[in-house]
């Protein structure tokens, strides 16, 4: 019920700590995140995780320094199998899921199990990540493509 202005975010933030594996100064954490095993989760300095986003870290997940998690993002390091004809009581399978420095992940977008997503790159809103983006490249689709390479400049 808090508004999701700076200090309040910065205090969710704050509140949140301990129940990371490791984190870093000025998390920022806006409404409705959820977070599921968090004790799998890594996060750097200056970390965005914006309204909605979800994230899954049973399989580890790190965020480094000045990563920005778009709105109802999905960070999901894991996913079932199938075990005759149904995935309801199939082993989970779970990777690691890397999101490297300055990176961005767009609205609505999703980043799957045993990712990485590079230093400076952007997954584009609504884009599903199955493969490691490099870095400075933006990526979007689904599955995502790579749309640009960029440079330091822009």
């Amino acid at each position: 019920w808090l508004p999701d202005i700076t200090p309040v975010l910065k205090l969710r933030g704050f509140l949140a700590r301990p129940a990371f594996r490791k984190c870093g100064c000025n998390l920022q954490i806006a409404r409705n995140v959820c977070i599921a095993f968090p004790q799998f989760l890594i996060l750097g300095r200056d970390v965005y995780l914006a309204f909605g986003c979800w994230i899954h870290a049973a399989g580890e997940i790190t965020i480094q320094d000045e990563v920005l998690v778009g709105p109802y993002a999905a960070i999901v390091s894991g996913d079932h199998t199938i075990v005759g004809r149904s995935y309801r009581f199939g082993n989970a399978e779970r990777r690691q899921i890397s999101l490297c420095k300055g990176s961005w992940i767009g609205a609505h977008a999703t980043v799957l199990k045993g990712v990485t997503i590079g230093e400076g790159a952007m997954l584009a809103a609504n884009g599903v990540a199955t493969q490691d983006i490099a870095p400075m490249t933006i990526a979007g689709g689904v599955p995502a493509k790579v749309l640009k390479q960029m440079t330091e400049a822009g």
